[in-house]
């Protein structure tokens, strides 16, 4: 495994790169090694759930007209998804990171999970992760990935 890794994720992809760099190569080339399609990030909600299930009469007294239910309870339902997804995610950069070759890892993260995804890492995955970027980069083009890692550290470079 390569020693540097470049991974983008949002929702509903996360991909890995290891990073090479032959000696007679100007810039370092960006390899597909992993990647993650999490089912349930794709699939629609009526898919997930049964309009049947949890209907309950309104309003519980015996006054209660036949036919007159409610939807149920659907509070959270959004949040624990997303936070299903985000912890597959850490799970599998977890793994990526935990090989021992690895040494540095850069990560792109959309911007609505990216802290949630970072915290997410085990301590010694954080560790390894040098940049973090909320941006979404899951389907740029790998040979544009380095740019925008270059770029967000030049914008945050004030000496530049």
């Amino acid at each position: 495994m390569p020693s540097k890794l470049v991974i983008v994720a949002d929702r509903g992809l996360l991909r890995a790169f290891g990073q090479t760099q032959n000696a007679s190569d100007r810039q370092p080339h960006l390899e597909l090694i992993a990647e993650l399609k999490p089912a349930a990030a794709h699939l629609k909600l009526s898919d997930q759930v049964s309009d049947q299930a949890g209907r309950f009469p309104r309003g519980g007294g015996t006054g209660a007209t036949p036919g007159d239910l409610s939807a149920g309870e659907q509070l959270h339902r959004e949040a624990e998804q997303d936070h299903r997804l985000i912890q597959q995610l850490a799970e599998k950069i977890d793994a990526l990171l935990a090989d021992s070759e690895v040494t540095a890892c850069l990560l792109a993260a959309s911007a609505p999970i990216h802290k949630q995804l970072f915290d997410a890492l085990q301590p010694t995955t954080r560790d390894k992760i040098s940049q973090v970027l909320a941006s979404n980069l899951a389907k740029t083009d790998p040979t544009e990935l380095l740019e925008h890692f270059a770029k967000a550290t030049r914008a945050s470079d004030p000496s530049s």
